[in-house]
């Protein structure tokens, strides 16, 4: 699960005499041989040949065109809460969006219905803040939950009955084959916690630039109020001052991957430093110095253990890198 698979298909690392290069094409110094465990939530993986902040489509083109044509393997990691980084870390080059794919602007507005657009890069944190400030609701759901917008569409993130997929208008997106384009709502296929169709007919990723959401007006008082209730909600259900990446599994139909766990007896069951939550089973959390051959270990007993007393296999919502 944690081999580079893009290295055994033909990728390579990145050579010296390819840095300088590289370093001509963006604006941001680039951080080489960057360790990622301070980029992610789980504080766990090796390090990436390059890390690098992109700050415009220019740069983005560029990077994605230099590292096709050398065969450099390429990878978004948002604000890195829903991944797992190998302990050999990646073979190739991580990029981020920069401050500028992180603004928010008011597109349109008709009668109580406001249209915004948000840079892939924004966190959910900064957006939700924004949308109390300006008086529209529509993003209650996503207090507390960690990431960026483009991982929230990606991921359809979700939570209280609500997900990304009941407020989008729109998402613009890049790719090396398509270019830069709009997809409308209706073009896009969202199922629970997927966007099933975020690769091109060539099946390549693509990238969220950034998405229109429709909002409805509010009193800037009511929607803090609803804020401020899930986020007492979480505090009493989710494990705080440990290291994670959130839910680990997918929830399957009908049924709780939090519930499942712990009927199979696994609460507080270790592996090296990686726990399963005695807060909230679904969390595999970082005790100390867990390593990712650790809560792969655990993720793997997890899931055969749940599948022996349940007959339902779990399928890990965080992604692997």
């Amino acid at each position: 699960m944690f081999g580079l698979v893009r290295i055994s298909c033909g990728y390579w690392m990145i050579e010296r005499t390819q840095r300088t290069e590289i370093e001509g094409l963006v604006a941001t110094p680039v951080q080489w041989n960057c360790p990622l465990a301070p980029f992610t939530s789980f504080g766990i993986g090796g390090s990436a040949d390059a890390l690098i902040v992109i700050e415009s489509i220019r740069e983005l083109t560029d990077l994605l065109f230099y590292f096709s044509k050398n065969r450099i393997a390429s990878r978004f990691i948002g604000r890195g809460t829903n991944i797992l980084v190998a302990d050999h870390g990646f073979k190739g080059a991580v990029l981020l969006f920069g401050k500028a794919f992180s603004g928010i602007k008011k597109v349109s507005e008709q009668d109580d219905t406001v249209r915004i657009r948000v840079g892939g890069g924004c966190s959910l944190a900064k957006l939700l803040k924004w949308c109390i400030n300006e008086g529209y609701s529509g993003f209650e759901f996503a207090s507390g939950i960690p990431g960026s917008v483009g991982g929230a569409v990606v991921m359809n993130a979700g939570a209280w009955g609500g997900e990304v997929a009941d407020v989008i208008a729109a998402v613009t997106v890049y790719s090396c084959d398509e270019g830069e384009k709009q997809l409308q709502a209706d073009a896009l296929e969202f199922t629970y916690r997927q966007w099933q169709n975020r690769k091109t007919n060539e099946n390549e990723e693509r990238l969220v630039l950034s998405a229109d959401f429709n909002l409805q007006r509010r009193t800037t008082k009511s929607i803090r109020e609803s804020c401020l209730g899930f986020l007492e909600k979480r505090k009493g259900k989710q494990p705080r001052g440990v290291k994670n990446a959130g839910s680990f599994f997918k929830n399957p139909p009908g049924d709780s991957a939090g519930r499942l766990i712990e009927a199979a007896g696994l609460k507080g069951i270790t592996c090296g430093d990686a726990m399963v939550s005695p807060v909230h089973a679904n969390f595999l959390v970082n005790i100390g110095a867990a390593r990712a051959a650790d809560v792969q270990q655990l993720m793997e007993e997890v899931i055969r253990k749940v599948k022996e007393t349940s007959g339902i296999t779990l399928i890990p919502e965080v992604h692997f890198l």
